[in-house]
């Protein structure tokens, strides 16, 4: 067993790294039965849903359809995205994952021209353990009047530091290729070395970006999403429930570097973290660098 401390480099919280093999095999190979219901996602089902604001055409249908959310976690601020037609799709398997993300940019670039509005976050929820509902592929954008306690965490210690600290982590961190699992033209992809969930994955850019909303390469980034997650369910099952999050700034601020994270939900959050908001990770990052390049370099997926 290997035990250690760790801080997040960007907000200083503290993660318990009690790294036990014996641990891993309940959660790994996740299978997932759906049960059989009427999807307000599928084409042709679109009178279940609330009146869409924005859709992407293809040639022979809708691609992407943005509609307000009926459970609205602040009221006239909160999107569902319905990532794809296809009721079984996900991240990999989306042809146009390229326009999706374009859409995330486009509904922070809406939100963040409304009045009170501070920060938005555009997220992902895969499965019943990372919090979807609906089993048909989709996102979500949430406009705040405030900032949350992450970015808040961030941004004092850009402003403390007065450095780019995201961007002097990755230099280290390219240097010691302890955790990197892959570097594309523009972005680098990495486990999280402080994580919040064991095989957390982070898609970095090289150059300082401070907000999604200045992002423009979206094929690169889709094919580095497509490769990230196949890679993981490979190894953690094609059932695997997850969260991605794209940490972002207002587009205002320029002080800041953003970043994507894919957050594997293979562990349960218990009494322990509640109390203490101090989280155990089971599978040491470097570790989890080492098994999933196994399995890349074995040839069961690939990472450009």
């Amino acid at each position: 067993m290997s035990f250690f401390i760790r801080e997040d480099p960007l907000t200083g919280s503290r993660r318990i790294i009690a790294s036990v093999r014996s641990r891993r095999p309940h959660v790994l190979k996740e299978v997932v039965e759906e049960e059989p219901f009427q999807c307000p996602f599928c084409p042709g089902n679109e009178s279940l849903t609330p009146r869409e604001f924005f859709r992407v055409e293809g040639n022979s249908g809708w691609l992407v359809r943005v509609i307000p959310n009926k459970f609205p976690a602040i009221p006239h601020m909160h999107d569902v995205v319905v990532d794809s037609p296809d009721h079984r799709a996900d991240i990999e398997s989306i042809p146009h994952l390229d326009k999706l993300l374009w859409t995330y940019k486009e509904r922070l670039v809406h939100y963040y021209n409304q009045e009170g509005v501070k920060y938005v976050l555009a997220f992902r929820n895969r499965g019943k353990k990372a919090g979807a509902s609906i089993p048909h592929p989709h996102s979500q954008i949430l406009a705040l009047p405030f900032y949350p306690k992450r970015f808040l965490e961030e941004k004092a210690r850009y402003e403390r530091e007065n450095r780019n600290i995201l961007g002097e982590f990755l230099r280290k961190e390219l240097e010691l290729q302890e955790r990197v699992l892959s570097v594309s033209k523009n972005f680098v992809i990495l486990m999280a070395y402080a994580p919040t969930t064991p095989y957390e994955v982070w898609i970095v850019p090289k150059d300082q970006i401070s907000s999604f909303v200045f992002e423009n390469r979206f094929e690169e980034l889709a094919q580095i999403l497509r490769e990230t997650v196949s890679l993981l369910k490979n190894f953690l099952g094609e059932g695997l429930s997850y969260n991605i999050t794209f940490q972002s700034a207002p587009p205002w601020d320029r002080d800041y570097h953003y970043y994507v994270r894919i957050l594997p939900r293979v562990s349960v959050i218990g009494g322990f973290e509640l109390g203490t908001e101090n989280i155990i990770i089971s599978v040491a990052p470097e570790e989890a660098a080492m098994e999933l390049r196994a399995v890349k370099y074995a040839g069961q997926t690939e990472l450009k």
